[in-house]
């Protein structure tokens, strides 16, 4: 039945959620990458539930589901009035999937004609690095990653141009882009539910986490790449969807904190 479905893909996709949140509670003194790979299993595994609800165990009992009519009493009202509330409710949640996707489409819109706008600028492991109109650096594509620059890098210093290309780089090589395209559709898919958004969230930023980790691990110093994000963030304000930008504002405060930590730990 439609309310058992409806209702075995939320407790259950719930409970995967609850799960991944708090793994992530225990591994808060792991590696950023650590607690990554943990938002993108729980995302995952939630967005399968609606493929595999009608497997056991059938949850749909802890819910008081409302008894149909009489038989042979309530066939035409059945026939009169075909929105039950589980109709209602699979409408309702259909509804506010679709206009999260559209939003998602006017992001991909927006990045793809930054990415047609770019102009070629360097090759960096093995992703192009282009100028565009961004207004923060930031990383797109899976099966052909890009690296976008504001115009106004060209004005920066080597050291401020090697940090953030390693910031960007790191992006690259851990594939980001399709995390953030699987924490894209979780929240499309389960927009009711704060989980989601949450673990989401988290996911973008511990991956900026991580990738300030790699920055300070290819030996670029704490105090100079604390400042390299303070004047990122300073200078650009927003990044497009489903791009990974270096100056979120969500990511750029914990990774200023991350290097203030590594700072301290090294004096």
């Amino acid at each position: 039945m439609l309310e058992s479905y409806v209702i075995s893909v939320a407790i259950k996709s719930t409970v995967l959620l609850v799960a991944g949140l708090l793994c992530l509670r225990l591994l808060r003194g792991r590696d950023a990458a650590v607690r990554h790979l943990v938002c993108v299993a729980a995302l995952v595994s939630a967005l399968v539930t609606p493929l595999l609800a009608r497997w056991p165990p059938q949850w749909s009992f802890l819910i008081s589901v409302p008894a149909g009519p009489p038989a042979g009493s309530g066939g035409s009202d059945l026939g009169s009035n075909p929105w039950t509330w589980p109709m209602t409710l699979a409408s309702v949640w259909a509804l506010g999937a679709f206009a999260m996707m559209a939003r998602a489409v006017g992001g991909w819109v927006v990045l793809w004609r930054a990415r047609r706008r770019s102009t070629y600028f360097d090759c960096q492991d093995g992703a192009e690095v282009r100028m565009s109109e961004v207004t923060t650096p930031l990383t797109c594509g899976i099966v052909r990653p890009l690296i976008l620059l504001p115009r106004t890098a060209r004005e920066w210093d080597d050291a401020r141009m090697r940090a953030v290309l390693l910031h960007e780089s790191a992006h690259v090589r851990r594939r980001d882009c399709l995390a953030k395209h699987v924490a894209q559709a979780a929240r499309a898919l389960f927009w009711w539910n704060p989980l989601a958004w949450i673990l989401a969230a988290r996911l973008g930023r511990e991956q900026e986490l991580a990738c300030d980790e790699a920055v300070l691990s290819a030996g670029v110093s704490a105090d100079a790449y604390a400042n390299v994000l303070l004047d990122v963030a300073r200078e650009c304000s927003s990044s497009l969807p489903l791009g990974c930008a270096m100056a979120g504002s969500k990511a750029a405060k914990p990774a200023r904190e991350n290097c203030s930590a590594r700072r301290r730990e090294s004096s």
